[in-house]
């Protein structure tokens, strides 16, 4: 479990462990990064979570998001044009 920083809000502090994990390997491309795992694994609302995947692909660029599907672990695949 995370130890929280008083000087940082949590989505900030989850999403630097998150982005650990992801330039060091561990989180590979493709691997879902969901509200609910982020939920259940440090004990925050929702909305932290939400905030910490909001900022890892907007500010970050380090995830991808797909409507109804999740959001992954980048760089995003390019779309072949075929459905």
């Amino acid at each position: 479990m995370i130890e929280w920083r008083d000087d940082l809000p949590r989505w900030r502090q989850i999403a630097t462990v998150i982005q650990r994990r992801i330039t060091s390997g561990e989180y590979p491309p493709g691997r879902l990064i969901s509200e609910n795992g982020l939920m259940q694994e440090f004990g925050v609302a929702r909305n932290t979570a939400r905030k910490t995947i909001v900022w890892l692909r907007e500010e970050k660029a380090l995830i991808y998001t797909r409507p109804n599907l999740g959001s992954f672990v980048g760089p995003e695949p390019e779309d072949d044009g075929e459905e």
